[in-house]
């Protein structure tokens, strides 16, 4: 019989990510909620064409302060995901390697996502 320390699990919360994984993982996410994105507004789409009832219905709907939250959230989900995308093709390309440059870039995408978010909130109809 071996006797002997076992490997310890660090576990989740341990784990010290730098900044450019986050915006990586981050990236992955939001191309998923990008799809549900699409699809809901699709659905909204074709309810709005059904009827002129159902146009006012959802009009009404994106207008009040739950779809201006939702909206903002829906335009912060495509600017992450295009911000995101276009850091990762600099990266293929060589460009932004290094430590600092890698933080850097990463920072740049989560703020500047969040910036469109907040002004598509404050220029919303």
């Amino acid at each position: 019989m071996v006797t002997g320390s076992r490997p310890q699990d660090a576990g989740l919360r341990t784990l010290r990510l730098p900044l450019g994984a986050y915006a990586s993982i981050l990236h992955r996410v939001t191309g998923l909620l990008l799809l549900m994105v699409i699809a809901s507004g699709l659905v909204l789409l074709r309810l709005s064409l059904r009827d002129p009832q159902h146009f006012a219905t959802v009009g009404a709907w994106i207008l009040a302060p739950t779809g201006r939250a939702l909206g903002s959230m829906a335009v912060w989900v495509a600017a992450q995901h295009l911000y995101g995308g276009i850091r990762h093709m600099l990266l293929d390309t060589g460009r932004g390697w290094g430590r600092t440059r890698s933080r850097q870039s990463a920072a740049g995408v989560l703020i500047l996502a969040l910036v469109t978010a907040v002004l598509a909130g404050l220029l919303w109809p």
